[in-house]
């Protein structure tokens, strides 16, 4: 099994692969000879036999990305994930707050248990 390599006829930009038998003739437009990897818009120099193309910068400076701008529906989304966040954070210092106003009332409350617990056996 060998891989062919096709490729538009007017372009000579590549158009896809395929996996043939060893004893596959090749139709107009196809060869075996390898596209290299990271070659961007790859296409066939008939005459150099070779694949040529252009690289990664070069791709990029001719596609420049454009700002994605979220829609109106994820950025309300986003505006309650972040009051979410902000809700959780409040509520956890809440929390703590009761939690050690819970100590302190039970420090008091076993404290006055102590007292208590002194005068009565302290009047027997």
């Amino acid at each position: 099994m060998i891989v062919i390599y096709q490729y538009d006829a007017s372009t000579k930009k590549l158009t896809g692969t395929d996996v043939v038998a060893d004893d596959y003739e090749l139709k107009a437009n196809e060869t075996t000879i390898v596209c290299p990897d990271g070659l961007y818009e790859p296409s066939f120099d008939e005459q150099a036999n070779a694949w040529k193309g252009i690289t990664k910068e070069e791709w990029e400076a001719k596609h420049p990305q454009q700002p994605v701008k979220p829609s109106p529906t994820v950025e309300a989304m986003n505006a309650l994930g972040q009051q979410l966040v902000q809700g959780k954070a409040e509520s956890d210092k809440t929390n703590k707050n009761f939690e050690q106003q819970i100590e302190d009332l039970t420090q008091s409350v076993n404290m006055l248990g102590q007292m208590i617990a002194k005068t009565q056996g302290g009047t027997k």
